[in-house]
């Protein structure tokens, strides 16, 4: 009778493909919201995706699958092994802060390709794009109640066909174009595999998480396109939440490196053939930074007389953006849950419905994104206010990243001997490229753009720098005023 309980519970044992943990990596990461503004680029597009890719995803990815072989809770888990409770709060709260400024931005993508559907100058009009990223997102906050079984679900329907089909649509009909004999709108010569921000030495856009385009800010001369590389870091941002996910498979040592490489090139082909394709029928100057995936779907359509299909193509675009957002609707609030229950957080912000689900927290997640999403509303008055938001969002991301480099090699020299399901090999070295890149993105993070050019250049930083400092305050005095009745046992 052992035996047969023995071989039951084995069997209760089932692993995940190499395959899956791929494709988990994909739908967290890859998204075509942000292409418009590199498809400006053309060809330069290429070297704009490829170096962020190189010296910041790969490590991001390799480092994130050895720690997540090895200890369990994410982000949090990672620094509250190396550096304590308090630094891992102080992380995890960092992660859930930065998400919360992001939301408006993918939404008010949604918005604008909505509003291009029906009427182009709707795509301009604050009231118009704050209501939908409320009402959006509100019914994404509903939805995420229902459990995890049913986020994962529609988020994996979502993300096929809101981004895998869109940008694969893209690529085709740009294949199509060329073969018909069509002009490109874009320089098509060798040299223009160089950004011209790089030959001319002229001004860029930039935007931290591509908000809607009268947010963005101009980066003029030499230090141009060094910001437009590092503005592109956190399109690759994310890859860690899956990762963790490397202990459920059957041999992480061999099959995870399978899974990072076919995510990476994955990634990289949504990325930078649909970019490409924008580039061929939407000239650079007349490119819209929300809506510029809607008006390459335009230009085709309306070229091959099927006109008809770009408003179904804009449905998808919309789903791909809700699917962006309910992916992480739940994942950074259920981390902070997760630590509010060792009794960090007051009994009201650990509440779960009957589902299980972190129900307040959502709530008052809702609360802050529909305060942010005004911003919308009085985008002449604000823009700035908003640009150093997300200028800060941006940098906090980065300093979680520097954390879990930190972490992984202190833990490799710690606590050698904790079993990690896959092992690293040149630890130090992808760790100090990340740390390399990260840190670099950082500097490039606190350079003020041209419109703040009246403002001396240490006010700038000490503005971002304050915003980092009061928005990272409360885990600690979360964590000093602490009771222990708040621990749930």
């Amino acid at each position: 009778m052992a035996t047969d309980k023995n071989t039951r519970n084995t069997k209760k044992r089932t692993y995940i493909t190499w395959l899956t943990i791929a494709f988990m990596m994909v739908a967290a990461v890859a998204s075509i919201r942000s292409l418009p503004a590199m498809a400006v680029y053309g060809l330069g597009s290429i070297m704009l995706f490829l170096i962020p890719a190189v010296v910041f995803f790969i490590p991001v990815a390799l480092v994130a699958s050895e720690l997540g072989t090895g200890w369990n809770g994410g982000i949090y888990g990672w620094v509250k092994q190396a550096y304590g409770e308090r630094l891992g709060f102080f992380v995890i709260w960092f992660l859930w802060i930065e998400v919360v400024v992001w939301y408006p931005s993918v939404l008010g993508f949604a918005a604008s390709t909505l509003a291009y559907m029906f009427n182009h100058d709707l795509a301009n009009n604050g009231i118009f794009t704050c209501i939908i990223i409320i009402v959006f997102y509100w019914a994404s906050t509903l939805l995420a109640m229902r459990g995890f079984d049913t986020i994962s679900k529609f988020t994996k329907w979502f993300m096929l066909l809101g981004t895998a089909l869109p940008a694969a649509c893209l690529v085709i009909l740009g294949i199509i174009w060329l073969l018909m004999g069509n002009p490109s709108a874009a320089d098509m010569s060798w040299s223009a595999l160089i950004p011209s921000v790089f030959r001319e030495h002229g001004q860029t856009l930039a935007g931290a998480h591509h908000l809607h385009q009268d947010y963005w800010k101009a980066f003029t001369g030499s230090i141009a396109g060094l910001v437009l590389i590092v503005s592109n870091f956190l399109a690759y941002a994310g890859i860690e939440m899956n990762a963790i996910h490397a202990r459920e498979l059957k041999n992480p040592q061999r099959e995870m490196p399978r899974a990072i490489l076919l995510a990476v090139i994955m990634i990289v082909l949504i990325f930078i053939p649909p970019t490409l394709s924008i580039s061929l029928v939407v000239p650079a100057d007349s490119t819209s930074l929300t809506a510029g995936v809607i008006q390459a779907y335009a230009a085709f359509f309306n070229a091959f007389d099927i006109a008809w299909v770009t408003p179904v193509l804009g449905i998808l675009l919309i789903i791909g953006a809700l699917g962006g957002v309910l992916g992480w609707t739940a994942g950074p609030s259920k981390g902070l849950l997760f630590v509010g229950k060792s009794g960090m957080f007051p009994p009201i912000l650990q509440k779960v419905n009957k589902n299980g689900v972190q129900q307040n927290i959502l709530i008052l997640q809702a609360i802050l994104v529909t305060i942010l999403s005004t911003a919308y509303v009085f985008i002449d008055n604000v823009s700035d206010a908003f640009w150093m938001l997300s200028a800060m969002a941006a940098l906090m991301y980065l300093i979680i990243y520097i954390f879990m480099f930190m972490s992984a090699i202190k833990l490799r020299k710690t606590q050698p001997d904790v079993k990690r399901g896959f092992i690293l090999k040149g630890l130090h070295f992808w760790c100090g490229l990340g740390l390399a890149a990260t840190v670099l993105a950082i500097v490039f993070g606190l350079i003020p753009p041209s419109q703040f050019s009246n403002m001396p250049v240490l006010e700038y930083i000490g503005i971002l720098v304050a915003g980092l400092v009061l928005t990272g305050a409360p885990p600690f005095i979360f964590y000093a005023v602490r009771k222990p009745d708040w621990a749930v046992t």
